[in-house]
């Protein structure tokens, strides 16, 4: 069988938000509130991040699949916090991942050549990867100074593994 560039790298974001749901698995209560530097976000705070970032931009680039960029958000004392229901936040992150995903193939499908700012569906794409790939690391640092880095072998089934071989 063989793979088409296009399907290819809509496959790579389906792997991505896999690895990412892999090390969102690992947060809990116990270790939400860690930081990868003193003022940085706790964990909690980059997963909602990375929901709004997708929510948001898939407002901008194909608004028919555009989510509630707030969800994760709730206004406390008059000032914006992020909502305290972890398992929400998951949720709504893996809805994020899939409606991305939907989004570009469908853009791909309709053979669109621009999606706002983007010169073309798959910088879109690549820019959530990279994206993710960057809370991925600060996350992943947060929970290495916080004594909960997850040991070499569950970094190689649920991380690199994934890459190499999508049946791991």
């Amino acid at each position: 069988m063989s793979t088409t560039l296009e399907s290819a790298i809509l496959e790579s974001w389906e792997r991505q938000t896999r690895i990412f749901g892999n090390l969102v698995g690992r947060i809990d209560a116990s270790n939400a509130q860690l930081k990868p530097s003193e003022d940085g976000w706790p964990i909690v705070g980059h997963l909602c991040h990375l929901y709004t970032c997708r929510a948001e931009w898939l407002s901008k680039v194909s608004p028919e699949h555009a989510i509630p960029w707030d969800a994760v958000w709730q206004k406390v004392d008059g000032a914006w916090q992020t909502i305290e229901d972890l398992d929400e936040v998951k949720r709504l992150l893996a809805l994020s991942g899939e409606a991305v995903g939907t989004a570009v193939r469908t853009k791909l499908e309709e053979g669109a050549e621009r999606v706002a700012p983007y010169d073309h569906p798959i910088f879109f794409l690549q820019h959530m990867v990279w994206h993710d790939g960057y809370h991925f690391g600060l996350i992943m640092l947060a929970l290495r100074l916080g004594g909960q880095e997850p040991p070499e072998e569950w970094e190689e089934r649920n991380v690199w593994g994934v890459w190499r071989d999508p049946e791991i």
